[in-house]
């Protein structure tokens, strides 16, 4: 576990869920995040399953507050990250050369991700070029040609929501 956002993290080796403690003003997030242990370089593929159980901000939650699922992450601000939402999905880098240190790579709203269902997402990384499917769809496919990042942890990251990530799997 890297943070609990002051709430919980639990599991096993077939599960975990982060729990961060409700953010009770608009201005505040509480964020959870856990990652392996293992480095991956810049060829890996996985899935694995993303659940987002609630959304557990006082008042009106924000779209992103789901499950993200984070590669090739060495800290909090350099990673690559795709977020599945109940109104679309986007695909990020957190970069530190971009304004909030956020760099959007592909979004839509093609499919959405409805709160309380299992969502299957699959990232090929190879070299400088990521694709990714949720639920068995192409969500596209990127090449980052601005400081890509040639390695990292895989992760597993919420803001004010409780997910439950499972079925983890390095495909190689």
């Amino acid at each position: 576990m890297v943070y609990n956002g002051y709430g919980k993290v639990t599991g096993n080796a077939h599960e975990v869920v982060l729990e961060p403690n409700a953010a009770s003003h608009l201005d505040a997030t509480h964020a959870a995040l856990v990652r392996t242990t293992e480095v991956f370089g810049n060829v890996v593929e996985f899935e694995l399953t993303v659940h987002t159980e609630a959304q557990v901000r006082s008042g009106a939650p924000n779209p992103w507050e789901v499950g993200w699922v984070l590669w090739n992450y060495e800290n909090d601000e350099r990673f690559y990250a795709v977020a599945l939402k109940p109104n679309g999905w986007e695909i990020s880098k957190q970069d530190p050369a971009y304004p909030g240190n956020q760099r959007f790579l592909l979004s839509g709203e093609n499919y959405t991700f409805p709160l309380n269902q299992d969502h299957l997402v699959r990232v090929r990384h190879s070299g400088h070029t990521m694709s990714v499917w949720a639920d068995g769809n192409f969500l596209g496919e990127f090449t980052d040609q601005e400081r890509p990042y040639e390695g990292g942890s895989i992760a597993m990251y919420t803001e004010d929501a409780r997910v439950r990530f499972s079925n983890f799997e390095v495909v190689r």
